[in-house]
Order: C-alpha cells, then sequence, then structure tokens
C-alpha cells in the first residue's frame, strides 16, 4: 500500500566513501521490500557519485549522493560543521514534513538523521547500528552519534547479542524498541546463481573437497591460525582464501605453511553471483573473528559471510563466541578456538557433510532475514 508520505534512508560517514550501501544487504533488503509495496523513497548518501544502485530499484526511489566538495573541506570538526549545516538548510527548506520514516546508518548518517526529524515532527526515527560507536578515540563524531541515537523512535541491530553492549555506549536507549534484522540477502536473490566449475577455475584435482575463507584477512580474522591449521588437514582438501585487494606480502608470509596444491590465494573480483556460487560449490566456509572489540566479540549475524553460506545450504566453521551459539543450536556447524580444533572440524564436515548440509536448509528460515523482517514489519506499520 503506497502512502501519502515518504520513506528516507540516510547512510553516511564522516567522510566521502567508495559504495557502501552495496555491501550491506540488510539495508538494501528493507529498501527492496519497501520499493516492491509501493513506497516513494528517498536515499541519501556520503559516497562518491556512482552507478552501483542503477538497476536495483524502481522509479519510485531516488538516490542522492552528498559528495559535493564544500560538505567535506576537512576531516573532523570541519567536515562536521559543513555537513550538518547544509543539512540542516536543507531538509528545513526542501524536506520539511516530508517523511513518514526515517532510516540513519552510519556514524554521520544518525546524526543527519536527527536533523531532518526534527522537521519531520510526526515521523519514527530509525537507528540502523551495524557499528559499536565508540572504538577508540571520541571525537565530535562519535559525541554526536550517541547523542543523536539517543532520539531515535525504534533501534535496528543485526544481532540480538548487541543489544546490551550497545546500550552501555549508548545511554537512555535500553527501554527503546529494538529487533534484528541480519546481514544477509534475502532468499530470492540467491535463486539464480551460475553453475560454475570452480575446480576447473582453479585447476584443483577434481577429488579435492574445497574449504573457502572469503572476506577480510585482517588478523583479526584469524588467518594465520587458519593457514596454520592446513598442515593438519586430510590430503584430499584445499583451502581457497578470497580476498578483496592484492595479497602483498602474504606468500613471504606463510610460505613456511603454504603447499601450493593445499592453499590458493585469490583476489579476483567476482560479482555478488559468482560469489554465491563458489561458497555453495564450496564443502564449508570458515567464519574466524578475534575478539579484539565488541564489534568483533559480537559479531554474530552481522557476519554477512557467515549467514550468505547457510542460506547457501553450506555449513560454517567459526570462532567459539556466545553470539555465535546458535551455529551450533541449529547444526549450521562447528565452533573453533585454535589451528587444532580448526583441523578436527574440517575432518568433522567431510564426514557429517550431508546431515551439516540438511540442517542449513531445515533451519535457515529460523534465522533469515525474512523472518526477522515480518516482526520489525508488524511494529511499523501496525497503524497502516
Amino acid at each position: 500500500m503506497k502512502n501519502n508520505k515518504k520513506i528516507c534512508f540516510i547512510f553516511a560517514w564522516p567522510i566521502r566513501t567508495n559504495p557502501i550501501l552495496i555491501t550491506m544487504p540488510f539495508a538494501l533488503n528493507i529498501i527492496e521490500i519497501l520499493d516492491k509495496k509501493g513506497y516513494e523513497i528517498d536515499i541519501y548518501l556520503s559516497e562518491y557519485s556512482n552507478s552501483s544502485y542503477s538497476n536495483l530499484f524502481s522509479k519510485n526511489v531516488t538516490i542522492h549522493f552528498l559528495d559535493r566538495n564544500y560538505l567535506w573541506p576537512k576531516e573532523g570538526v570541519l567536515s562536521y560543521m559543513s555537513l550538518t549545516n547544509y543539512f540542516r538548510q536543507f531538509s528545513f527548506f526542501k524536506l520539511r514534513n516530508s517523511y513518514q520514516h526515517i532510516f540513519a546508518g552510519g556514524m554521520a548518517g544518525i546524526i543527519l538523521g536527527r536533523i531532518l526529524k526534527r522537521n519531520n515532527k510526526n515521523c519514527n526515527l530509525i537507528y540502523m547500528n551495524d557499528e559499536f560507536p565508540i572504538q577508540g578515540k571520541i571525537d565530535i563524531w562519535v559525541k554526536n552519534e550517541i547523542k543523536s541515537a539517543q532520539a531515535a523512535d525504534v533501534i535496528l541491530i543485526p544481532d540480538e547479542s548487541r543489544f546490551e553492549p550497545l546500550c552501555k555506549q549508548i545511554p537512555n536507549i535500553a527501554k527503546k524498541p529494538y529487533f534484528t534484522l541480519p546481514n544477509v540477502p534475502l532468499i530470492d536473490a540467491c535463486k539464480k546463481i551460475p553453475d560454475i566449475n570452480w575446480h576447473e577455475y582453479f585447476k584443483i584435482e577434481k577429488s579435492k573437497k574445497i574449504f573457502l575463507m572469503a572476506g577480510g584477512l585482517q588478523d583479526f580474522n584469524k588467518i594465520e591460525e587458519l593457514v596454520a591449521s592446513t598442515v593438519l588437514w586430510p590430503e584430499n582438501t584445499v583451502l581457497i582464501v578470497k580476498g578483496k585487494n592484492e595479497f602483498h606480502g602474504f606468500s613471504e608470509r606463510f610460505k613456511s605453511f603454504i603447499n601450493n596444491e593445499q592453499i590458493i590465494f585469490s583476489s579476483v573480483s567476482f560479482t555478488p553471483e559468482e560469489l554465491h556460487s563458489l561458497i555453495s560449490y564450496s564443502n564449508a566456509s570458515f567464519c574466524l573473528y578475534e575478539p579484539i572489540n565488541e564489534n568483533l566479540e559480537f559479531v554474530g549475524k552481522s557476519s554477512g559471510k557467515l549467514m550468505r553460506s547457510i542460506l547457501l545450504g553450506k555449513p560454517v566453521i567459526v570462532s567459539k563466541s556466545e553470539a555465535f551459539n546458535f551455529v551450533t543450536d541449529y547444526n549450521f556447524g562447528i565452533q573453533v578456538s585454535n589451528s587444532e580444533e580448526i583441523a578436527e572440524a574440517v575432518k568433522n564436515i567431510l564426514m557429517n557433510n550431508k546431515e551439516f548440509s540438511d540442517s542449513c536448509s531445515k533451519n535457515y528460515n529460523q534465522v533469515s532475514f525474512e523472518v526477522y523482517w515480518e516482526k520489525f514489519e508488524k511494529y511499523l506499520f501496525k497503524k497502516e
């Protein structure tokens, strides 16, 4: 049902960025769902103008790039003052009483969302939190994210475990309604997957069983423990390490562990469909995190690679953490804490692959975006 008022999405960070929203399934899902329901939607992004979103939505969706040079004179106080002053005037003269709901994400996004809410008195401000505000230095952006988040009417988080620690960082939100929306694509988005022979693509022997580590390869992703564990793996296995960037120094750093036939590094850029094909082709995916801060301690369903793997019917090997208890509760995979346990988990997956895969297919609906969205949608639009 189309409403007389529009919906606004603001995703903004303290600096101009390359496309980021495109990497946030939980946010894209909301826009896609509301777009299909006929709502008019304005999206404001602190991204350089780009064509990444050209074919994703209908004509009901309009994207505005906040990328003018005068908005970003210099990082820190100057950019804060320029951006907020501009948006304060823009929202007063152009966007007053325009929106029914304002979804705001990113450190700058919630700040702009609060400014916009002042000029849209009867709207809901929905704070989409995907990272904890305090991660070290507390600057003008952090202080005002915390202040602005307290003005939100509803809180969205990618995993239930993140709400309690978020309340410790942001006062006065503990009694606000909050909902979980996992960081995973919609089920329909993963139904058309290209049929690719990845053994042939990577020149791997047909008898080898593929395990995948895709995404971030920083130290906090336990890449060293993972690579070291491969010396304990069965001979018929291979690890594909799929990163986002070139692997400068990786071969040298891990040369004492690397067997060229057992570890393959790749930094080739794949389309989302190709990546889904690789995930579904593999025996399991690794999702390892060192809890060096709260974002990594309470990862849970905010881990896109973990959730995509389960959605595609493939088990996961994850770090041992309470935030990942749902993985073992639903038999989606195995929790590990060191290289020896990683190797044992690989053997376990090989022995019980069908059982794990069947559990992923059978139980995914318990943690899908769609099931969580249904609860949130009933709350948000209960008056319509």
